[in-house]
């Protein structure tokens, strides 16, 4: 966010603020500071964004269908967003930004040095942030370009090759990250001087004249220019910060407990540069924060109270995770000396115990990454191994997931991955030499690449590449993470092999977290019934088994309405009919409730699906089946199911077409 402005005689050069998520998951808008242009005040409503990005005095919020909402000042056309779907944002001074789906880059708003005009070409883009007039983008093999004002080296200058995995812009500066931690820095040499050269870190900032780090220890770092004296270099104590984003005068680091602190310009409301821009309002619900010229944006949500990430520090298993063991008794997980350990006895039988992720997946609409190191220190005749994996399914694991880790058998120290489809498996073997590593896992959405490795994110690093399953055979379907390792008849004990410091550090969750909808049919009513609530089911299941027949999960639906397209599904209880029936048009629901309310008893939302024209590309047509003689309803996500009552019973059962849409 970068223009010169004469604002009460005090000449402004304003820095860009982009999304930095530290444990990122579909969320509402939050803004404070300068409310000018009604950046603060005119926010788009909503609760489903993933992404925020900060110009001078205009915002960007991607949502998860891939469109950008845009508000604030729009003097230069920086709130047009094109047409199409994005999976990236980023915003200028003036102009802003975004990664299509595609992987190509667009840009709006003013052409101040061609920062519009000359956008690079190519479709292998993951990450784009703009500076006072001139940009950065990320490729997906590491590398950066750069574009537009040149006059302080900030184009010419950015680093050759690849290697990076972050990349931000301040005024006339830029500062990458390497995928080892170390930082690279170019341009404005106020801007720059005093960059630490040891060290590793895991995100970085770039303000007006300064750059802002987060150390690998969950600690803050400060080096520029502070023309003015606002206190930028004395940044806050303390090693719990997740995620840091830099304005033009003031900062913003965001916390483990999802609070925000900042520091700079801004920490009062007297005068002008002191708007309140770094005086963030209470409260512990973000995941991202994002900081303009006089003004501050961030993502909330109840995703940053549970966190995208975990120590295992407190040694117990928090509401990340769920338990998944074949056998409990002689193959399990301990969070102990503040790692995950695995722990096995002789007895176990290639059995897996697993973390498995729970109330929130992985999203492959758009590129993801996490990391999350480990330590294998058996040599041994006999199997053991620990490992992170992939699976679109909890219920099919064995038939279907990508598995990646560490391991040991027949003295053979090896490192290892698979990736099950069915009845198609891939899997390679390498040596390892060290006891302890990293396993990266990084995702690019636009080609439908996984890339496994042990030494960086993205293709350049890749051991392993696992193409077209996420979003081919699996569909692009939510995906669960799980965590873990197993044992064949080998014993393992206390620290022989763990995993620790697991971190999401790109990409975030998917919107929607599914849940099975379970059918019953009544032979006595003659009527089928339909719920997600697990405490409804199974008091059918224990009380009344003489009146309702379980027939099991019949498709997946969400419990929440927490992405974007979701809508609920209303449920109706007639007492005359002794039936239940759903809807998902708001018409149908407000004519039974307007003239049939004698009827029909309003029953509330039984869960939240996909409507007509909102549907995600793997979600699949729910039918809706009328009864005449009874006046009762089926719904079925099957085509086997649907196609055998039109086809024997068609006296009996009309179909009425699509009731809404859900996955399978």
């Amino acid at each position: 966010m970068k223009r010169l402005r004469i604002r009460g005689m005090l000449l402004v050069v304003a820095v860009a603020g982009v999304c930095i998520v530290g444990s990122a998951g579909a969320g509402s808008l939050r803004a404070w500071g300068s409310d000018s242009d009604g950046q603060v005040t005119q926010l788009p409503s909503g609760s489903s964004f993933t992404a925020v990005a900060a110009g001078d005095s205009h915002g960007l919020a991607l949502r998860p269908d891939g469109t950008i909402a845009a508000w604030g000042q729009n003097d230069d056309g920086e709130c047009r967003v094109p047409t199409g779907t994005f999976r990236a944002i980023g915003a200028g001074a003036d102009f802003s930004l975004a990664i299509r789906t595609n992987g190509t880059i667009a840009a709006w708003g003013s052409d101040a040095d061609g920062v519009i005009s000359r956008v690079p070409a190519g479709t292998s883009y993951t990450a784009v942030e703009g500076g006072l007039s001139f940009a950065v983008a990320l490729g997906t093999d590491g590398s950066i370009v750069a574009w537009g004002d040149d006059r302080s080296g900030q184009v010419s200058g950015a680093p050759r090759g690849s290697g990076f995995k972050a990349v931000v812009a301040g005024d006339a500066h830029g500062l990458a990250l390497r995928s080892d931690g170390s930082l690279v820095s170019w341009g404005s040499p106020q801007a720059i001087q005093g960059m630490p050269t040891s060290g590793t870190f895991t995100a970085i900032g770039a303000g007006g004249a300064f750059c802002v780090a987060l150390k690998s220890d969950g600690s803050l770092v400060w080096w520029g220019y502070d023309p003015y004296r606002y206190g930028l270099a004395q940044v806050p104590a303390g090693n719990d910060y997740t995620a840091v984003s830099a304005g033009y005068l003031h900062c913003l680091a965001l916390k483990k407990d999802g609070s925000v602190v900042g520091w700079g310009a801004g920490v009062e409301t007297s005068s002008q540069p002191n708007l309140g821009q770094a005086k963030p309002p209470a409260g512990r619900d973000c995941v991202a924060v994002a900081a303009g010229l006089f003004y501050s944006l961030a993502l909330v949500g109840q995703a940053a109270q549970m966190g995208i990430a975990d120590d295992f520090d407190d040694g117990t298993r928090g509401s990340l995770w769920k338990f998944y063991g074949a056998d409990q008794a002689n193959c399990w997980l301990d969070e102990v000396n503040r790692r995950l350990e695995l722990r096995a006895t002789a007895k176990a039988r290639v059995t897996p115990a697993y973390y498995l992720s729970s109330g929130w997946q992985l999203d492959p609409a758009q590129d993801f990454s996490f990391k999350v190191t480990y330590f294998y220190g058996l040599v041994t005749e006999k199997l053991g191994w620990v490992s992170v994996g992939l699976t679109p399914n909890e219920k099919d694991l064995n038939g279907k997931h990508v598995e990646f880790g560490p391991g040991c058998g027949k003295y053979y120290r090896h490192v290892w991955w698979e990736a099950v489809d069915g009845d198609r498996t891939q899997v390679d073997f390498a040596d390892r030499r060290e006891e302890d590593s990293t396993l990266y896992v990084s995702y690019n959405a636009a080609s439908d690449k996984l890339y496994l490795s042990t030494t960086g994110y993205g293709e350049r690093y890749a051991w392993g590449v696992v193409p077209g399953l996420l979003r081919g055979s699996w569909g692009g379907r939510p995906i669960l993470l799980y965590l873990g390792g197993g044992s064949d008849g080998l014993e393992i004990k206390s620290g022989d092999a763990y995993l620790d410091n697991f971190i999401v550090e790109t990409g975030g969750t998917a919107g929607a977290v599914l849940s099975d909808v379970h059918r019953f049919w009544s032979p006595t009513l003659r009527r089928h019934f339909y719920t997600i609530d697990l405490s409804e089911k199974d008091k059918l299941v224990t009380n009344y088994p003489k009146v309702w027949t379980y027939e099991g999960p019949v498709f997946k639906v969400a419990a929440t309405q927490d992405s974007t397209g979701l809508a609920p599904v209303y449920r109706f209880w007639s007492l005359k009919g002794q039936g239940h029936f759903y809807t998902i048009d708001p018409a149908e629901k407000n004519l039974l409730l307007d003239k049939y309310s004698r009827v029909w008893a309003f029953e509330g939302v039984a869960f939240y699906a996909y409507p007509e024209g909102k549907r995600p590309a793997a979600s699949k047509p729910v039918y809706r089946f009328w009864r005449p003689k009874d006046n009762g309803h089926f719904y079925t996500i099957s085509t086997s199911e649907r196609d055998l009552l039109i086809k024997n019973y068609p006296r009996i059962y009309t179909l009425e077409g699509v009731a809404f849409y859900a996955y399978e």
